[in-house]
């Protein structure tokens, strides 16, 4: 099958298209993956490229994605690519591209800002947080590049909620934040607490470094959010005599996971919630 007649029939015909290369020619280790997103009321071809751990994004138009596809295909010896309800396996044998057709039971959705999904943060929410750390404008619209970032807030906090209902949160709730590095998620509980869920609650976020906790404390104040606070501790060295509630420790590094554990069972926390 013709690779470029097949390109050209989903952008005449408006199909969405999701895929990844693989194989690159130029052996750099690179990664890529497209998919259709709409940005203002019109499809754009995304491009996200993985190189060293670091992850580059690129919107094109539509009318210009059949060049940049073709010029990908020939960098990468393979492509697997969803148009709609049909899929294609592309190879790059030696310059001759070549598509054949595969079976899918799944339709490729864009996904876009445009997109309608039951978040508990949704887009066009005018969250604070966000706003100040900006993830999202002043009207709540979420910038392109820290979409990703959006979804994992959203889906960290489907986690939180789920877990939340083994925690009396009748009285209030004391949480211990490990590691809290650049605070998104830690800054996500609280606004849920303290906004959706409407409980007493008190976070201590602590980590080792004391200019990342100098400016976490300054943004805490800026948004007036008084039921927390940041401390540049050693998780080892954190004495309190009061028992908490929930332990989070996501992405400590080394050993860290493992004490951020044993001082959560000091303390007798009633939910752990980890990420090694």
């Amino acid at each position: 099958m013709n690779f470029e007649s097949i390109i050209d029939d989903a952008i005449k015909n408006n199909k969405a298209l999701r895929g990844s290369f693989s194989g690159p020619i130029k052996k750099d280790g690179s990664k890529v993956k497209i998919k259709t997103i709409v940005m203002k009321g019109e499809a754009h071809l995304q491009i996200e490229k993985f190189i060293d751990k670091k992850t580059f994004h690129e919107n094109i138009a539509m009318g210009e994605a059949k060049a940049k596809l073709v010029a990908l295909m020939n960098e990468y010896k393979q492509l697997f690519i969803t148009i709609d309800s049909d899929s294609y396996q592309v190879f790059n044998n030696k310059g001759k591209i070549k598509a054949i057709s595969t079976k899918t039971e799944k339709s490729a959705k864009a996904l876009s800002h445009d997109n309608k999904k039951n978040y508990i943060i949704n887009e066009g929410d005018k969250v604070d947080f966000l706003i100040y750390l900006k993830v999202m404008s002043e009207d709540g619209k979420v910038y392109n590049k820290y979409f990703d970032k959006f979804r994992q807030i959203n889906k960290y906090l489907e986690i939180f909620d789920k877990a939340l209902d083994k925690i009396d949160t009748s009285k209030k709730i004391r949480i211990l934040d490990f590691g809290c590095g650049k605070a998104y998620l830690t800054f996500a509980v609280y606004y849920y607490l303290k906004n959706i869920r409407k409980v007493d609650f008190y976070i201590e976020g602590l980590d080792l470094k004391e200019d990342v906790v100098n400016d976490l404390n300054r943004i805490k104040d800026a948004l007036h959010y008084d039921e927390i606070n940041f401390v540049c501790k050693d998780i080892k060295d954190y004495d309190k005599s009061d028992d908490i509630d929930i332990m989070l420790t996501l992405h400590a590094c080394d050993i860290a996971t493992d004490i951020a554990l044993k001082k959560a069972v000091e303390l007798n926390a009633s939910l752990i919630l980890s990420v090694p």
